[in-house]
C-alpha cells in the first residue's frame, strides 16, 4: 500500500458521510399512491437547516398538502419527533414542493414526506446523514468591530467604577481632592484587572466549547488496504484501523443487499478497470475478498458500509498491487466467491450525443438515452437501455434486490457515488430506520401501498423492460466515468460511459 498516495486522495474528498464528494440525498419513490422525487441537501453545520425539494411526478392538481419531518434514528415512537413542518408550492413549477428542515443533532435521520389528495395519503422515508463538515469561523472584519465595541464597553465599565468612586461621597458643590482621585484610579486600576481576567477566563471557556465543537467533526473511518498472495490466491484485505472504530465507539455494522460492505476498486489514474466486490469479516476490524481479475497497479477503493444507527459512510483508500502479489497460488477455502461480484476492463464509451452505447459481455448492448450536455448541481434522470444481440429490449433479472446498480466517480477520484434506481439512498440505512417501507420492485410489478403507514420505493422501476433509471445532480465539473451494472442469465454485466460535467 501507498501511504503518500493515499495521502494525496484523501486530500481531495470532501469530508461527507456516505459517497464521497457528493453530501445531496437523491430519492425516487412512492408516498402511497403518488410517485415522488426528494432532493435532501444537509446543511455543513449542525445544527442547520437541511433544504428539502418534493416533486409528486404524478398527481398535479390531485394534491392538496406536503409534510416533510425529521425523524432521528433513536426517537420515541411517539413523540420523540417534531410535528410535521408544510412544504409549499414552488411558484411556476405545479409539481413542485420546497421546505426547510432543522437537523439540531449529528447522526442518522429519516425524513418523512407525506402527500395528501385525492387518492389518500401516503408516506415516503428518505434516510438522511447528518454531519457536521466543518465550523464557520467569524469574519475578520466583523471579529474586528466587536472587539472595538468590546474595548469601548470595557473603557466604559472602568470609566464608571472609578467616577463612581471617586465622586460617589462628595457633597453638593465640593470639588474632587487628591485623595478622591487617588481612590478613584485605585478603583479604575481594580476594575480593569477583573474585568480583563473575567475575559481571559471567558475565552479560555469559549476555546474549550470550539475544541469540543470541532472534535465533532465528521471524519471517515481510517482504513488500511493491502493486496497480498502469501496465503496463496490473491486477497484484498481491508483493515478499519480507526482508534475510535477499535475503541468500540461505533454501533456494530449491518447488511445492505444482504453484504456487510461494498467495495469499489477503481484503477489510477485512467480509470480502466473497475471491480464491485464484497469483502466478508474475518474479525472485528478486517474484512477479506479474493482479488478480482484485474491487473496490477494503483486502485483507489470506496467501501460502503451501514452501522445499526442507520448511519452510512464511505470509506476510502488507495493501494497499489504490484505483480507479484498477483502471482497465482492454491486458492483460499476460507473466502467463499460470492457470484455477485464483478470486474470490468476497458474503456468508457464517450458520451457525446444521446445514443451513444457500449458492448456488453455476453454481446448485449447499453444504451445511453438521457441528454448529452450535463450540468452541475441540475437535477437529472441519467437513462440507460440494455438491448439484446437480435436488438431487442433485454429482460433483466435481479441484482441483489434491485434491477440495476451504478457508480460514478470524477477522474480525480474528489466524487465517488454509489447509485440505485432509487436514487443515492442506502438501502441498509432505509431498512434501519423505516422497516415497514417496502423493498425495489421489479419492472410489471405493481405498488399495493397507498395509506398512512409508509410508501414503497418501487416507483424509480422503470416499466419498460430493459430500461434503468437513476436520479442525480454531480457536485463538480469535470471528466466523470459511469459504470452501469445489470444482470442477465445469471451474470452480472457492466459496461461504462465517460462524460464532460459543465459548470
Amino acid at each position: 500500500m501507498r501511504r503518500a498516495g493515499a495521502l494525496l486522495i484523501a486530500g481531495l474528498y470532501l469530508a461527507t458521510a456516505a459517497h464521497v464528494g457528493s453530501k445531496n440525498v437523491f430519492f425516487t419513490g412512492n408516498a402511497g399512491p403518488y410517485p415522488v422525487s426528494v432532493v435532501v441537501r444537509p446543511p455543513d453545520v449542525v445544527p442547520g437547516l437541511a433544504e428539502i425539494s418534493v416533486r409528486v411526478t404524478d398527481g398535479a392538481g390531485e394534491v392538496e398538502r406536503v409534510t416533510v419531518r425529521p425523524v432521528r434514528w433513536d426517537a420515541a415512537p411517539e413523540g420523540g419527533a417534531p410535528p410535521p413542518d408544510p412544504a409549499v408550492p414552488v411558484p411556476g413549477d405545479p409539481e413542485l414542493y420546497s421546505a426547510e428542515l432543522w437537523l439540531m443533532t449529528v447522526g442518522a435521520y429519516r425524513i418523512e414526506v407525506t402527500v395528501e389528495g385525492s387518492r389518500g395519503a401516503g408516506t415516503a422515508s428518505v434516510p438522511v446523514t447528518s454531519v457536521m463538515l466543518g465550523v464557520r469561523d467569524m469574519p475578520p472584519v466583523l471579529g474586528g468591530l466587536l472587539l472595538l465595541l468590546g474595548g469601548l464597553l470595557l473603557a466604559g465599565a472602568v470609566s464608571i467604577v472609578g467616577a463612581a468612586v471617586r465622586e460617589s461621597r462628595l457633597g453638593p458643590d465640593r470639588a474632587v481632592q487628591t485623595p478622591q482621585r487617588r481612590w478613584g484610579w485605585f478603583a479604575m486600576a481594580c476594575a480593569t484587572a477583573l474585568l480583563l481576567t473575567g475575559a481571559y477566563w471567558g475565552k479560555a471557556w469559549w476555546d474549550a466549547v470550539d475544541r469540543d465543537v470541532r472534535r465533532g467533526i465528521f471524519e471517515r473511518l481510517e482504513v488500511e488496504g493491502v493486496v497480498t498472495g502469501d496465503s496463496g490466491a490473491p486477497v484484498l484485505e481491508v483493515r478499519i484501523t480507526d482508534p475510535s472504530w477499535l475503541g468500540r465507539n461505533w454501533s456494530p455494522l449491518v447488511p445492505d443487499h444482504g453484504k456487510l460492505m461494498h467495495m469499489f476498486l477503481v484503477g489510477a489514474p485512467d480509470m480502466g478497470a473497475f471491480a464491485h466486490v464484497h469483502p466478508v469479516p474475518v474479525d472485528s476490524a478486517t474484512f477479506r475478498v479474493p482479488w478480482p481479475d484485474l491487473p496490477p497497479g494503483e486502485y483507489r477503493i470506496y467501501g460502503d458500509i451501514v452501522h445499526e444507527s442507520g448511519f452510512a459512510q464511505t470509506v476510502v483508500d488507495t493501494v497499489l498491487v504490484a505483480p507479484e502479489a498477483l502471482a497465482q497460488g492454491e486458492s483460499d477455502q476460507t473466502l467463499p466467491t460470492d457470484p455477485d461480484d464483478s470486474s470490468w476492463q476497458g474503456t468508457a464509451a464517450p458520451l457525446s450525443a444521446p445514443g451513444a452505447s457500449t458492448p456488453l459481455a455476453d454481446e448485449s448492448t447499453l444504451h445511453w438515452l438521457g441528454a448529452s450536455a450535463l450540468r452541475v448541481d441540475e437535477e437529472a434522470v441519467l437513462s440507460f437501455a440494455v438491448r439484446d444481440p437480435a436488438g431487442d429490449p433485454a429482460v433483466l433479472e435481479p441484482y441483489m434486490g434491485m434491477i440495476s446498480h451504478a457508480a460514478l466517480t470524477r477522474d480525480d477520484g474528489s466524487v465517488f457515488v454509489h447509485l440505485h434506481p432509487a436514487g443515492t439512498i442506502s438501502m441498509g440505512a432505509l431498512a434501519v430506520l423505516a422497516p415497514q417501507v417496502q423493498p425495489m420492485m421489479e419492472p410489471g410489478e405493481v405498488d399495493s401501498v397507498s395509506d398512512d403507514k409508509g410508501g414503497g420505493v418501487g416507483a424509480s422501476a422503470p416499466g419498460a423492460v430493459g430500461e434503468v433509471e437513476f436520479p442525480y445532480a454531480f457536485p463538480q465539473p469535470g471528466e466523470y466515468i459511469i459504470w452501469v451494472q445489470v444482470k442477465r442469465a445469471g451474470k452480472v454485466l457492466t459496461g461504462a460511459f465517460q462524460v464532460e460535467v459543465m459548470k
